[in-house]
Order: C-alpha cells, then sequence, then structure tokens
C-alpha cells in the first residue's frame, strides 16, 4: 500500500475528479462501486456507495490539504474515491444525516475540530456508518499538550523568555491541549505566563493579526510568540510587518501543524509538525477494513524555519 509519504499526484483523472466533486458539492449516488467490505455492525455493503468523505467545518484550509493527501494516499488502488463535505456548525448534524441517508459512504473521516463532537459520531453510529475521529482517537491523535511544551522548550533553548500565545478557540479539544501545554513549559522554566501573553483567537488569518498587534503592543513586548495554528502564525507575521517589527531579529514566530503554508510565506514559518497525513493515513486503511500493526504512535517535531531566531 501507498505510504503517506510517497508522492501522491494531483494531476491524474481521479484528483481532478474529487477536486470537482467537492467543489460542486456532489456525492456519487448509493449505484457507485459498492465497498465489498463491510461498513458498521448490522450495515448492508451493497447499500455503501465507495466513497470516504472527509467531513471539516470549512476552516483549517491548509490542514485539510495534508489530511485530505494522506487519505489520498490510502485509496491509491483506486476501489474508492475520496470527497469533502463542509458542515456548517449550527446545522451540523441534520446536513450530516442528509449526506449519509442519500449517498451512503463506505466511511466518514471527521476533522478537527468536529471530531471532537460526540453527537455526529453517535449519529454515525445510529446511521451504521463507520466513522474516524482524527485527534480525538487515541490510536489517531499525537500529543498535542506536550507538543506545544516542546516548542515552547525550543524557544527557551534559543533564549526567549518573554513568550506570547495566540491561542484557539475555547470550544477545540485540540486549541485547550496546546494552550495548556504552553502553560505548562511556561511554568516549568519560571516564565511569566499570565493573562496579557495570551491572546484568544478563532483559528484564522485575521484573528492572528488581531492578536499579534495586541501582543506587539505589551511591554515589554514578547521576543517571541507561537501561534496555535499556522494561518494565525501567518497573522502575527503580517502584524510584525505592519508594526515595523522584523522578524526573526526582533521576533520569532512559531506556528502549528506545519500545513503548506508555512513554506509560502516570507520569511517561511517555523512550525510545529504533527503528522496529520500518516494519521488520515492510518484512519483510512482503518475505515477500508485494513488489519496490521498501526503506524503509530505519531511523532512531533519543531520544523524549524526563517521566522524562527535567537533572542535579540
Amino acid at each position: 500500500m501507498t505510504s503517506p509519504e510517497a508522492p501522491v499526484s494531483t494531476r491524474g483523472p481521479r484528483a481532478h475528479k474529487a477536486t470537482a466533486i467537492e467543489r460542486a458539492g456532489y456525492l456519487p449516488e448509493r449505484r457507485a462501486r459498492p465497498r465489498p467490505a463491510e461498513t458498521a455492525p448490522g450495515a448492508t455493503p451493497a447499500a455503501a456507495s465507495a466513497v470516504i468523505l472527509l467531513v471539516h467545518d470549512g476552516h483549517e484550509q491548509g490542514l485539510r490539504e495534508t489530511v485530505e493527501r494522506g487519505i489520498a494516499a490510502a485509496l491509491a488502488d483506486g476501489t474508492h474515491l475520496p470527497a469533502a463535505l463542509f458542515l456548517p456548525p449550527d446545522d451540523a448534524v441534520a446536513t450530516l444525516a442528509g449526506v449519509i441517508e442519500r449517498h451512503r459512504p463506505s466511511g466518514i473521516v471527521l476533522m478537527p475540530p468536529l471530531s471532537a463532537r460526540q453527537d455526529l459520531a453517535d449519529l454515525c453510529l445510529r446511521m451504521r456508518t463507520r466513522c474516524i475521529r482524527l485527534g480525538t482517537e487515541p490510536a489517531l491523535s499525537c500529543d498535542e499538550r506536550g507538543a506545544a511544551a516542546l516548542a515552547v522548550g525550543r524557544l527557551v533553548a534559543l533564549g526567549h523568555a518573554r513568550i506570547g500565545l495566540v491561542a484557539g478557540p475555547e470550544t477545540s479539544v485540540n486549541a485547550r491541549q496546546r494552550e495548556l501545554g504552553y502553560l505548562d513549559a511556561m511554568a516549568e522554566h519560571g516564565l511569566d505566563r499570565g493573562p496579557a501573553l495570551i491572546v484568544p483567537g478563532d483559528d484564522s488569518f485575521d484573528s492572528g493579526i488581531a492578536a499579534g498587534r495586541l501582543l506587539l503592543e505589551i511591554s515589554p513586548r514578547p521576543t517571541a510568540i507561537l501561534a496555535a495554528n499556522d494561518a494565525m502564525a501567518a497573522g502575527v507575521l503580517q502584524a510584525a510587518a505592519q508594526a515595523g517589527v522584523p522578524v526573526p531579529a526582533a521576533l520569532s514566530v512559531l506556528g502549528f501543524d506545519d500545513t503548506p503554508l508555512a513554506r509560502c510565506l516570507l520569511p517561511p514559518l517555523a512550525s510545529v509538525r504533527l503528522p496529520w497525513d500518516r494519521m488520515a493515513f492510518e484512519g483510512a486503511r482503518r475505515l477500508l477494513g485494513a488489519t496490521g500493526p498501526s503506524l503509530g504512535p505519531f511523532e512531533v517535531e519543531v520544523v524549524e524555519r526563517g521566522s524562527l531566531g535567537p533572542a535579540a
């Protein structure tokens, strides 16, 4: 089976078809190639279409691309088709129920933060559709609290003592774990972790700009800022540029998830890499009924790029 590290073509007919499906919001009807394996206890295999459905909330595009890459690698044999579904948060259960009822996907991959919603997992169980929850199930997650502590530790090793945090939404389990890891490490190193150094965001670029501006107005100003995802870290870079604060000479910025966005910024964004592609690959394998040892445990690392430097 193709590994998630292997290159996955985005130029072949299957990739173009998957892209078109997502853009059009279309899923194949149930007469599409039936999945031969069991979809859930009591389900009828012939009732399922040959689709593995990635369900997301419309945020975290870069993370979604990484997850899609892992799913595509797991489906490289061509027997199943990847597709994606946006769920509006205020109507998530009804929307997903309608899609399952009409299209009967072979399996569903819930992305964070939706993967933390028990009501969606329960819905899949009631409708006899196999479901995996990325970043929530122990076998398909990694230590995000420890990852944030690792990031702070790296900043401390570079001489930073005044470290700000752009936190994620309070409703996100993953964001909360990252904030706790930041607090753990700041306490371990005896550093100030007062409320002025923690500014909430909503995982968006714009919220990163707003949070970055607030943190750069503090006196004394942080010499490093850790953001709970890459999009908000990109916003911090923008805020620093607007304020005339050079990165990394006067400010180091560290993101989270190591999405494709990190490599497109100037300077390139240092980021905490979580192996979302490998976790998605493993999850899709499980949906297809694969057996054998797991790819886990899933390790994290700090990927150092141009936005990271020693304290001035």
